[in-house]
């Protein structure tokens, strides 16, 4: 009786430990590694704004087991004929050598050839690293983005119909507003009133620093009559960094006067994102070509890349603060008329003057060792002899290699990098109507 009871209490252990694992499996993403239940939360939204916003369904599958290959392709095929439920949907699977995708429906018509190695693209870095997850999400923000591009997001996803004519006119139903778990909400409409210029949602400063820190933006931003705005966020939707902080800054009330004069800074921690939005006076004090360029090699950019967010954070409200001043008293800072180019020339003086000094030093002392050597009396012969030059054993060794794997296979069943550290799409208009510029990277 004891044995029977041991082993009914077993089985409802292993039970209940295995429990967590079927309820974080997903129908529309396979992975390798487990999900935990944030996760699969996560990319449950993910694909749920896919498929309402376009009409899509879009499966994503990471199976290393495969080598590729016709076995490969069938795989895929399979998994996508097995769990679609409309009749657009598409597949793009990951083996251990190639990529590839499947469409079905009237969305092929619409996507090109190209569009594989973009998606790919956006995922590979986390593929190589193995973080399965991460090129989850990663491929879900490229998919949103390309058919946004290929066909709007406000097209109803009848649209979609072989013949147009078919398509109904009546506007979609409203469906609920999808809320991302871990993301900041950004507001429908444009707030009458002002938002918090510190919202810290990633968790990245404790309690008397993001204090601090707001006490700074406020006095910076109502002493120069200019809103300096900094938000941190675990994910940032389907939105891309720049939209993220331009609908930001724009729809929680920030901007002074009648041109919306202030600045977003946005890090995003999903990603490892960094995005600053100028708006108004913005784009003339802190211009694009010039401010990112002082900005992002300076110690903002060393300091966050190295988890120290209360200095870069601390750092960037320093250099706008002195941008905007210069600018409004003086002119604006550029490469005529540069930030800190004094203090720049008198530490390149002071250094060249301590390097100087020290290799004069090294070369004296060199010199003076070798006369003194030199004249040193030797009592025998032999310290005047050259000895004869003896080598020890030579061998090469094979310590470890590297080997990048490329990924080029494509189907479809219808018929059809960047070398600086930032990036810069010059002045735009941002969802609100309203100019912004700026630029951002990866940190």
């Amino acid at each position: 009786m004891k044995r029977v009871l041991t082993l009914v209490l077993t089985a409802l252990l292993l039970l209940a430990l295995a429990s967590p694992c079927f309820a974080e499996d997903l129908s529309f993403v396979r992975t390798d590694d487990a999900l935990s239940e944030d996760e699969a939360e996560y990319l449950s939204v993910l694909y749920e704004t896919i498929r309402q916003t376009y009409g899509v369904e879009a499966f994503f599958l990471i199976n290393y087991d495969y080598e590729g290959g016709d076995a490969f392709k069938q795989y895929a095929k399979d998994y996508l004929t097995s769990h679609m439920e409309g009749e657009n949907a598409l597949v793009f699977a990951v083996s251990s050598t190639t990529y590839y995708w499947n469409v079905r429906g009237d969305i092929g018509d619409s996507l090109l050839s190209s569009d594989l190695d973009g998606l790919y693209d956006a995922i590979r870095a986390s593929d190589e690293n193995g973080e399965q997850y991460k090129a989850a999400v990663q491929f879900y923000a490229a998919l949103d983005r390309l058919l946004k591009r290929r066909l709007k997001a406000d097209t109803p996803p009848t649209a979609l119909a072989a013949d147009p004519n078919e398509a109904t006119t009546a506007p979609p139903e409203t469906t609920e507003r999808v809320i991302i778990p871990g993301s900041v909400e950004i507001p429908d409409e444009i707030s009458p009133t002002r938002g918090d210029r510190l919202v810290d949602q990633a968790d990245l400063l404790n309690e008397a620093d993001e204090a601090a820190l707001q006490e700074k933006l406020d006095t910076i931003s109502e002493t120069l009559q200019f809103d300096v705005v900094i938000v941190t966020a675990k994910h940032i939707g389907n939105r891309t960094p720049m939209e993220f902080a331009d609908d930001y800054f724009d729809y929680n009330g920030f901007g002074y006067g009648e041109t919306f004069d202030g600045v977003c800074l946005l890090v995003s921690m999903a990603d490892r994102d960094w995005w600053i939005s100028t708006c108004g006076y913005g784009e003339t004090a802190l211009s694009d070509d010039y401010f990112l360029n002082v900005i992002d090699p300076s110690d903002f950019t060393f300091y966050l890349k190295n988890g120290d967010y209360v200095r870069s954070f601390n750092h960037f409200a320093d250099v706008v603060n002195d941008f905007v001043i210069e600018a409004k008293t003086n002119e604006p800072y550029s490469v005529k008329h540069r930030y800190q180019d004094w203090k720049n020339k008198v530490i390149g003086v002071a250094l060249s003057l301590v390097a100087g000094l020290i290799v004069a030093a090294i070369v004296t002392y060199s010199k003076y060792s070798n006369y003194v050597s030199a004249i040193c009396e030797r009592s025998e012969a032999g310290g005047y002899l050259v000895g004869s030059v003896k080598f020890g054993e030579c061998r090469d060794e094979f310590i470890g290699s590297f080997v990048n794997r490329t990924r080029r296979v494509s189907e479809s069943s219808s018929s059809s990098s960047s070398s600086s550290s930032h990036s810069s799409p010059g002045s735009h208009t941002s969802s609100s109507g309203r100019s912004h510029g700026g630029g951002g990277g990866k940190f």
